[in-house]
């Protein structure tokens, strides 16, 4: 008995009329045009073992998928570096520091990475799915967060952040995009990629690609950066979030431009915001790191205070920080985690 023929590995067939489409070379998860019927195909739903769902974000090192492993029923997201991408190697480099960083330290305030996996399409970092999107989303939707929301956001990431500090490993890209969100609110610390361990370094020193709305102005110096850096860079996060602008425009700068930019201490627009809350962020983006809080200890110590102070200029209180994440969970459809570079 004659086998049937198979299809080519570089063909799938249209799910309307099953006329073959020519697939190879084109990117995960695509659309074409069927021939047959005109339909708009999506293409390329699989990657390793996982079938794709939808795309989350686009990442320095590839784009990030909502995902869903044959054998289980839970969802990751999958962040996936195709095979031919420029700068392969480069941007592989960033996804083990990624893995092995994430293997150092585990706290419920960082993202957790479940796997790397590497094969001829490509290399994939499954990763836990956070389903109430980015800090950077959230403060796009809003414009800016309530002081108290912004604060509570910044503590919940200082714990994970801190966990990660007292393994010895710095995060380096602390930015908005970067700080994901449950649908109850809840936030964690994601991508690892630049991190710095000052214990070991598992893999290759990855080269400094930090955001530089959020960098610490001595790395730009060419300082590798330590406790500090990180600091200043989650109170450039908790700026954004209180104020809905990033502490300095730094778009189009050169590297001499930014730092002299970056020395000079960042402004507070006008607004109701609580003179501890701003002391306490302009301590941590001062230009001087000898001037910015020691530790992370510190830092939480300020934001209590802050707390404790009436953050918010109005008296609200926790009531709110639960109705923020009511109102992630309300949104139509799941939002999940972003992963940008």
């Amino acid at each position: 008995m004659m086998s049937q023929s198979q299809p080519p590995q570089d063909a799938e067939p249209c799910p309307e009329c099953g006329v073959m489409l020519m697939v190879d070379g084109a990117p995960l998860f695509s659309k074409v045009r069927c021939p047959g019927c005109g339909s708009e195909v999506r293409i390329r739903r699989k990657s390793g073992g996982y079938l794709l769902l939808e795309v989350l974000g686009q990442g320095g090192s590839g784009r990030v998928f909502r995902a869903r492993a044959e054998s289980e029923e839970q969802d990751v997201a999958l962040k996936v570096l195709e095979k031919g991408m420029p700068d392969f190697d480069g941007h592989l480099e960033l996804l083990r520091n990624e893995a092995a960083s994430a293997g150092m330290v585990s706290h419920p305030r960082i993202v957790r990475v479940l796997g790397i996996e590497r094969d001829g399409e490509g290399v994939r970092l499954v990763m836990e799915l956070m389903e109430g999107g980015s800090l950077h989303d959230l403060i796009g939707d809003r414009e800016k967060l309530v002081e108290e929301h912004a604060l509570r956001i910044v503590l919940e990431v200082l714990k994970g952040l801190a966990a990660a500090h007292a393994k010895g490993i710095i995060h380096r890209d602390l930015k908005p995009a970067n700080i994901l969100l449950s649908t109850t609110g809840g936030a964690k610390l994601s991508d690892f990629g630049l991190a710095l361990s000052t214990v070991a370094m598992p893999v290759a020193q990855p080269h400094l690609l930090a955001t530089p709305d959020y960098v610490a102005p001595e790395m730009l110096a060419g300082f590798r950066g330590d406790e500090r850096s990180d600091i200043y860079s989650l109170g450039g996060c908790l700026f954004h979030s209180m104020t809905g602008v990033a502490p300095y425009a730094t778009e189009g700068l050169s590297i001499q431009e930014l730092r002299r930019l970056k020395a000079k201490p960042a402004r507070f627009p006008e607004g109701p915001f609580s003179p501890a809350a701003k002391r306490l962020v302009i301590r941590m983006l001062d230009p001087d790191p000898a001037r910015r809080f020691r530790s992370l200890g510190e830092v939480e110590a300020g934001i209590l205070s802050a707390l404790d102070s009436g953050a918010g200029s109005g008296g609200f209180g926790m009531g709110l920080f639960k109705l923020a994440g009511n109102l992630l969970k309300s949104r139509s459809g799941p939002r999940p985690g972003r992963s940008r570079r």
